[in-house]
């Protein structure tokens, strides 16, 4: 039998750029989980830019996380 993946758990992580009261750049970030994996990267990029509306700082960076399940 040959060994298989599938994802069964999906994540971002989006990173989100402010200054602080001394005016250096830092990153915060927000996880969102239990997403759907395989989505087209244009959808989750579409996602995002509706989200990080929410913030008054803008979102920099988005990590995709997706857990997979190996069997044999």
């Amino acid at each position: 039998m040959a060994a298989e993946r599938k994802a069964i758990s999906g994540k971002l992580k989006l990173v989100i750029s402010y200054n602080d009261e001394n005016d250096n750049l830092c990153e915060k970030s927000v996880q969102m989980r239990n997403l759907v994996t395989g989505v087209e990267p244009a959808n989750v990029i579409t996602a995002v830019n509706a989200i990080g509306t929410l913030y008054e700082d803008p979102v920099t960076g988005i990590h995709e996380i997706v857990e997979n399940e190996i069997t044999a």
